[in-house]
């Protein structure tokens, strides 16, 4: 009984280190993606969340030329469709929080939707009882209107809602613009990242949910170097409840696989300053002009 209980044991490690091997030898990193080579390689990199929404009106013209002004490296943005068909820059499925008008983005077609006043409920964090730049002709854009206004802008481009035919329309035009290596297309449905990785694999994208959970989990054991990447970059919260998750040991496991790790979205100095610590490569903040300043403190700039 004894000899048996051995060799079960005996051959179970056996297998278990010939798995081991076998993932270590098969593994290989994501792969460099132009993307991030034109990104600043001698610090961590500032990504205006929806172009600074806590200093001008969110997801607008304004607001990324507001950005890029103040030394942003990435603009962010997100996109829904209009009734018929455009791309458009707005974060919520309807236009009630950020607009003088009520309903469905998809309920409204692109003339209507650029007929409301995209400042109307914008305050700036530092004045929450003001309205500087309502009836000052601010719209919300189409896709196509930023790109052609930001021709050389990096963009990190989230695509809301599962629809198959805004993700077509959204690929389309980083075509028509020549904007594979410039654009990284972001996601939270598995499903719209997938599609974009078989329409265009030229395109970046990031780990999916259900992507990260694996390699963060093998971190936590030291593991992650048995992981092969389906993409190029990892963005998650610093927490998730009272679930660390922008870890030391985590930031590193992704590195290790060549992964770009950014962290949403950090609108306090002193956060910023500890995650950089921590050895993140971007920041993405309402408060670009706050992290301007913290990624380029000597502290985190790379020799």
């Amino acid at each position: 009984m004894k000899k048996l209980l051995y060799r079960v044991v005996w051959t179970v490690l056996c297998i278990g280190v010939g798995a081991y091997g076998a993932l270590t030898i098969s593994s290989s990193p994501a792969r460099s993606h132009p993307y991030f080579l034109d990104l600043p390689r001698d610090r961590p990199v500032v990504i205006a969340h929806r172009g600074g929404a806590d200093l001008w009106p969110e997801n607008t013209i304004e607001a990324f030329q507001g950005a890029l002004a103040l030394g942003s490296d990435v603009l962010e943005m997100d996109i829904y469709a209009t009734a018929d068909g455009v791309p458009v820059v707005i974060h919520d499925e309807t236009v009630d929080r950020t607009t003088n008008g009520t309903g469905r983005v998809a309920s409204f077609t692109l003339d209507e939707l650029q007929e409301l006043d995209a400042a109307y409920h914008f305050s700036p964090w530092n004045a929450p009882d003001v309205t500087p730049m309502r009836g000052q002709g601010v719209i919300i854009p189409t896709l196509r209107e930023v790109f052609e206004t930001f021709p050389e802008a990096p963009m990190l481009v989230e695509i809301k809602a599962r629809d198959e035919q805004l993700v077509e329309r959204v690929l389309d035009l980083v075509q028509e613009f020549d904007r594979p290596y410039k654009t990284l297309l972001a996601s939270f449905h598995h499903s719209v990242l997938q599609q974009i990785r078989q329409r265009d694999p030229r395109v970046a994208t990031h780990l999916s949910q259900r992507e990260i959970i694996p390699i963060m989990v093998a971190s936590w054991f030291f593991s992650g170097h048995l992981f092969t990447p389906s993409a190029e970059a990892v963005f998650v919260p610093p927490r998730r409840g009272i679930l660390p998750v922008a870890t030391r040991r985590f930031i590193h496991a992704a590195q290790r696989r060549n992964l770009f790790f950014g962290v949403w979205t950090i609108n306090e100095e002193a956060e910023m300053r500890r995650l950089l610590a921590r050895g993140v490569q971007g920041l993405l903040t309402d408060r670009p002009d706050l992290a301007v300043s913290a990624v380029t403190d000597a502290r985190y700039t790379r020799r």
